[in-house]
């Protein structure tokens, strides 16, 4: 899969849900994550970008934008238990990878954020 398309991955899936939530990091200090650094737990992230480059791999920017939109209104959508249902999912879909298959996608989304948003992990604003 070329750069491009998994950077893209990773934009869609870092915007996978809106980032209107902020929460705290231990101590006080904002993480700057929106709602998603808050829900989803880095494994449950890494699975949400390894889904999104399968899933938009070949689209033009206009159908990735399109998905995009689509999946945000789901998840917004989506019940509490639903939500859970999906991070149980994104758990064991983790743990059922390889250690070298994760390593992968945490290297290729670590690329992404070093590439895109100046290596800060996306807590800079």
């Amino acid at each position: 899969m070329s750069l491009s398309k998994l950077a893209f991955a990773a934009v869609a899936a870092a915007l996978f849900v809106s980032p209107a939530l902020a929460q705290d990091a231990p101590g006080g200090a904002p993480a700057h994550h929106g709602m998603m650094g808050g829900m989803f737990s880095p494994e449950e992230r890494m699975m949400l970008f390894a889904d999104t480059a399968k899933a938009t791999a070949g689209m033009s920017d206009d159908q990735r934008h399109a998905w995009r939109h689509d999946q945000r209104e789901h998840f917004m959508a989506m019940s509490d238990a639903d939500k859970a249902k999906m991070k149980a999912d994104l758990d064991a879909r983790w743990a059922a990878l390889s250690p070298a298959q994760q390593a992968d996608i945490k290297a290729k989304a670590e690329a992404w954020r070093a590439a895109h948003m100046g290596g800060d992990h996306g807590g800079g604003q």
